[in-house]
């Protein structure tokens, strides 16, 4: 299967109320078709339409911010698109006998791992978090090995003990922006040249600037991240990985269907490299901080439980370093600065990515979030509705935690069980609807203080309700009226102070 001539791209017509069918390349770029990716999970989703953005970018990359609102308006010419594609059409061949798209031929392992591992969250079928069984899944088809295979390298953690994980590190966070169909999302995420170059990402075309099948890292090799090219970093394959394909054609396990030629394992290999340095790739928000007057940087993770909202400040509002006094700083993703700097009014980001430990998932993050039209006039604002969110969770669950350990000094008596970590969770639930409403209403940034102050009122009200939801069971011991009596008037006084503002 060639990713650049096979159809392979999972969609369904009409805002995935269509058909479901596999599109060629060709068809998505070459056609007005209001197409949208359609797989049964969410992470596959996000990844396959990377996967398109990282293709279109290398081998359609717009000269200017004039070339690439032609390309979001009028679909490629036939020509075009033949001319894109040429330098790279022995890259994308899931079978090349000598270079097949983000494998290695020759894999020597002293066994073969299941499929089913490329879905991420399932490791060789002792991980059920997102399966009933172990097994489920034993033969992938092509284009689900492709997708597999790409988000597997560049946005999950390693194999595990031995094997490098992605230019990005274990489990970064993926921001892009989402369009009206599918090929007006892979155009809002291509960056034009000039965009990339100021990521500081090297562009010495294809000659010397190949993916890591095609030009295949060396062993033990140390590798500096300005050496790493726009095409090879984008095409990061950190591991040595051979697909095992089937004799006999089968039913795809996930896409279902007739039968087609399935893969039913792959064989993966240790070697050992270094790569000094963070590669700035361009679709994730990289976290700066000073440590030891030394500038570390990093991509942006979920690394707890709180929703994605908690970190758009992050994701959408650069942050300098410049200040003498900055500890911290931040760039979101290429296609975010891109939008703000188009203009085009409304923002939706597709936001994904896995809660690890380790190389183990512990849960899928994917969502869509809106924010509405002068979401970049003032991102002062944006930050401080985020701000205001965070401030008023844990005001909740610190007067709360004070209440379940009590006060020795004071003489209170604490409730001991952890109703704390009970209110956290019910504050992200009650208010997440409510949040995103907020971001995505046009009169949040036009009617500015109006707009605060509901929304400072409205987390308020939760924070009260969930405090006496939970605390009221205790309040029928007279030992513990103090404590909660206590707690109640501190939560009160916080959150004035934080009416206050508005």
């Amino acid at each position: 299967m060639n990713l650049l001539e096979d159809a392979w791209i999972p969609v369904r017509a009409d805002g995935s109320t269509g058909t479901f069918r596999l599109l060629t390349y060709r068809e998505l770029l070459c056609n007005a078709g209001n197409w949208q990716v359609s797989l049964p999970r969410d992470d596959l989703e996000l990844a396959c339409v990377q996967l398109l953005v990282c293709m279109t970018q290398v081998m359609f990359l717009p000269e200017d911010d004039r070339t690439l609102r032609t390309r979001l308006a009028e679909p490629l010419s036939p020509e075009a698109f033949a001319a894109g594609v040429a330098p790279c059409r022995d890259w994308f061949d899931l079978d090349h006998p000598t270079q097949p798209f983000m494998q290695t031929r020759g894999v020597k392992a002293s066994e073969d791992t299941p499929i089913q591992k490329l879905l991420i969250g399932l490791p060789e079928g002792n991980n059920h978090a997102f399966f009933n069984e172990a097994g489920e899944v034993r033969r992938l088809s092509g284009p689900l090995a492709a997708i597999g295979l790409f988000n597997q390298a560049s946005n999950s953690p390693s194999f595990g003990g031995g094997f490098k994980g992605s230019l990005r590190g274990g489990a970064p966070v993926t921001t892009l922006v989402a369009g009206k169909t599918l090929r007006d999302t892979v155009w809002r995420n291509v960056l034009m040249r000039q965009r990339i170059e100021e990521r500081q990402i090297k562009m010495p075309g294809f000659d010397q600037d190949q993916p890591t099948w095609v030009k295949p890292i060396k062993e033990k090799e140390t590798i500096h991240w300005n050496e790493i090219g726009l095409v090879r970093g984008l095409f990061w394959q950190p591991a040595q990985v051979e697909l095992l394909k089937s004799e006999v054609v089968a039913p795809c396990d996930v896409l279902g269907g007739k039968a087609v030629p399935v893969y039913t394992g792959f064989r993966k290999e240790k070697f050992n490299f270094i790569v000094e340095g963070l590669w700035p790739h361009p679709h994730g928000a990289m976290m700066m901080s000073l440590k030891k007057d030394t500038q570390a940087r990093r991509f942006a993770s979920f690394t707890t439980t709180a929703p994605a909202w908690t970190l758009l400040s992050e994701f959408v509002v650069p942050k300098s370093m410049n200040d003498r006094d900055a500890k911290e700083g931040s760039t979101p993703a290429g296609p975010v600065t891109q939008a703000d700097e188009l203009g085009d009014g409304d923002l939706h980001l597709l936001i994904g990515g896995y809660r690890t430990n380790q190389a183990s998932v512990l849960e899928r993050r994917h969502e869509l979030m809106s924010l509405a039209q002068g979401w970049s006039d003032d991102k002062g604002r944006l930050k401080q509705l985020v701000d205001l969110g965070k401030e008023a969770k844990k005001a909740l669950r610190g007067k709360l935690y004070f209440a379940v350990q009590g006060n020795k000094d004071k003489g209170l008596k604490g409730i001991g069980a952890a109703i704390h970590e009970t209110a956290e969770k019910l504050f992200y639930a009650r208010t997440e609807n409510f949040i995103h409403e907020t971001f995505s209403n046009v009169l949040t940034f036009k009617e500015w203080k109006g707009a605060k102050a509901s929304f400072t009122k409205q987390l308020a009200t939760h924070c009260r309700t969930i405090f006496e939801e939970l605390t009221d069971p205790y309040a029928m011991k007279p030992e513990l009226i103090p404590v909660i009596a206590w707690a109640r008037r501190s939560l009160n006084a916080d959150l004035a102070k934080m009416m206050e503002g508005i």
